[in-house]
């Protein structure tokens, strides 16, 4: 893994402030237009409760626009791997970056997206569950799947 100032839990929680601070921004836009939100990342418009599917305007790629422009990916990949996650976020804006390699260190590197992900996905879910809205079926799996391994440690 790249030599990165950050560790894992530092990553998660910059990603959740970020993400808190664009759900406590954008609550009307989420009320209002079934979870849509413009807030300034990427191309700018996605779905909070989109989870499944397509990464298109998903919550998935709203984080992977995060990681890239708050300068994260930077300090976690190694140059190959940003090089390939630059090529991702030029020719195809929909998807997300995800090591392609058999490396160690891709494999290191892509356990810690899916941590990353996983976590920054029930945050989002218990937070708008928090505030009354209905989206558990969006976010069950990510809500079972990191409370069954919080309770594993």
């Amino acid at each position: 893994m790249n030599n990165t100032s950050l560790n894992q839990d530092e990553i998660i929680n910059k990603v959740t402030k970020i993400l808190d601070k664009i759900i406590s921004e954008n609550l009307e836009s989420i009320s209002q237009y079934e979870f849509k939100i413009r807030p300034g990342y990427g191309y700018d418009k996605f779905y909070l409760n989109h989870v499944d599917g397509s990464y298109d305007m998903s919550l998935q790629s709203l984080l992977h626009y995060i990681l890239f422009e708050e300068g994260i990916y930077k300090q976690i990949l190694n140059e190959d791997q940003f090089a390939k996650c630059m090529k991702v976020i030029k020719e195809e804006p929909e998807a997300i970056y995800s090591p392609s390699g058999d490396s160690v260190e891709d494999f290191e590197i892509q356990d810690l997206l899916d941590t990353i992900y996983d976590k920054s996905i029930a945050f989002t879910g218990r937070t708008l569950l928090a505030m009354g809205l209905d989206v558990y079926p969006d976010f069950e799996d990510y809500l079972n799947d990191c409370d069954s391994q919080r309770s594993q440690k």
